[in-house]
């Protein structure tokens, strides 16, 4: 009995360090994109610098038809009001999660006239969005100028809800992340953050 106490403590410690590793990387990566983006931003012609295939500018009617690979930055998300900044990459998966947040498969492309769709861990990167209010600024910060989108709606919805990431045919950025917050184990909801936008600026 003893040894099966230790072999289970061995293995717990071992998934905790695993744990702590993944995230000790995802936030190197995440302070490397931020870097590597504003660095881009400045110096250098906005398709090489941040390597983003043509086919997924701003006017892609359907960004599933060209993939990016997972380290390329399409934009960096700023919530002022809650210190919150985040690299968006394309496509939600893990290797994505684990640096930042991730542009939703089959949403509007950052800074085009349609539904953004964003989401993130709500045990990391988007555990801040619990501080969100109603009329909080939003930045998205693009390769040739910033958006702005100001917090209209805060809703708990079932993970069935697919339709808050329609297309809205006008400019509206939506967080969304897994819900209740603290919730152990997978989350039964989605929280959701919708923000229209406000004006733009460089």
């Amino acid at each position: 009995m003893k040894a099966i106490e230790i072999t289970l403590w061995i293995a717990g410690a071992a998934l905790l360090a695993l744990f702590a590793g993944m995230q000790a990387w995802g936030e190197i990566e995440r302070q490397r994109d931020l870097a590597a983006f504003a660095q881009a931003r400045q110096t250098a012609p906005i398709n090489d610098a941040l390597r983003i295939p043509p086919a997924l500018s701003a006017d892609t009617k359907n960004p599933d038809e060209a993939i990016a690979p997972a380290d390329t930055v399409l934009a960096i998300l700023r919530i002022p009001g809650i210190a919150l900044e985040l690299p968006v990459s394309y496509g939600t998966d893990e290797r994505v999660l684990l640096r930042g947040a991730g542009l939703v498969e089959g949403t509007a492309m950052p800074g085009s006239n349609g539904n953004v769709g964003i989401a993130a861990h709500r045990d990391t990167h988007f555990r801040a969005l619990k501080d969100l209010s109603l009329g909080d600024r939003i930045e998205l910060a693009l390769p040739d100028r910033t958006q702005v989108y100001v917090v209209t709606d805060l809703w708990v919805v079932e993970p069935t809800d697919v339709h808050i990431l329609d297309d809205t045919g006008s400019a509206v950025l939506t967080l969304v992340t897994c819900y209740p917050f603290y919730f152990v184990g997978n989350a039964p909801q989605r929280f959701v953050v919708r923000a229209v936008a406000a004006d733009s600026s460089t």
